[in-house]
């Protein structure tokens, strides 16, 4: 009977112990995110044939540029053969929702998905000059666990190309997009990363419009334990700056 009561105290101690570590293992105990972009270079190349745009982008027709509700033009061209742009009319010709990470795996596309901040009417980017060079951020999302390890590891690039105009009219944004730089998630967690891109807007006046975009990058971390869900958010503007918001 001793013997008996002896063995059940130890199995249940040592199911208790074993609980206890599981528990440790699949628990979240600390998040960080930190801008990392002095470890990774810049990239300096745009992302040709980018989603929701022409890929014929040599046409060098004209551009017609208008001001939304004004009959005024700006560049007299024969109209059938320009490209008519409302400058101060800023949509987004791209992706709004993407994956990123799906299922801890990177998500690649040989079509870049990007969202862009451009003149109504524009198909392509090129007919716009004046780009600044691509800029680009990398920050990096580290969760531990009970045991203070590393059980997600993720680094994302945040990049854009700003500055275009069209003949001189406004500050655009183009290709604007999130890349998986680098990740690592360990056994039984698992990690999805979406970007979402809200909206855009011209932070400018109308005859001097400024393109502005908001970028989200929303991931969840998941285990039999845990289940955490973060966004952070991103300020973009056609004057080539880029804002982590709070």
């Amino acid at each position: 009977m001793i013997r008996s009561l002896i063995a059940a105290a130890l199995t249940l101690g040592m199911a208790s112990s074993a609980f206890a570590t599981d528990k440790a293992y699949f628990e979240i105990k600390k998040v960080t995110v930190r801008d990392v972009t002095e470890q990774y270079p810049q990239m300096d190349t745009f992302a040709k044939g980018a989603n929701g745009l022409s890929q014929d982008c040599n046409s060098q027709r004209p551009l017609r540029v208008k001001f939304a509700g004004e009959n005024e033009i700006a560049n007299e061209v024969n109209p059938l053969n320009a490209i008519e742009l409302i400058v101060d009319q800023i949509i987004n010709i791209g992706k709004k929702i993407f994956a990123v990470i799906n299922a801890g795996k990177s998500v690649v596309n040989l079509k870049m998905d990007t969202a862009n901040a451009l003149p109504a009417g524009l198909t392509c980017w090129s007919d716009l000059h004046g780009w600044n060079i691509p800029q680009s951020k990398v920050y990096n999302v580290v969760y531990e666990n009970g045991f203070g390890m590393a059980v997600v590891d993720f680094s994302y690039r945040v990049t854009y190309t700003a500055g275009g105009s069209a003949d001189g009219v406004g500050k655009y944004i183009t290709n604007a997009t999130f890349m998986p730089a680098n990740l690592s998630v360990a056994w039984g967690f698992n990690f999805d990363a979406t970007a979402v891109i809200p909206s855009v807007f011209n932070t400018g006046s109308k005859r001097d419009p400024v393109a502005g975009m908001q970028m989200n990058m929303e991931w969840k971390a998941t285990s039999p334990m845990a289940y955490e869900q973060a966004t952070e958010s991103y300020f973009v503007s056609g004057e080539n700056k880029l804002i982590q918001l709070d």
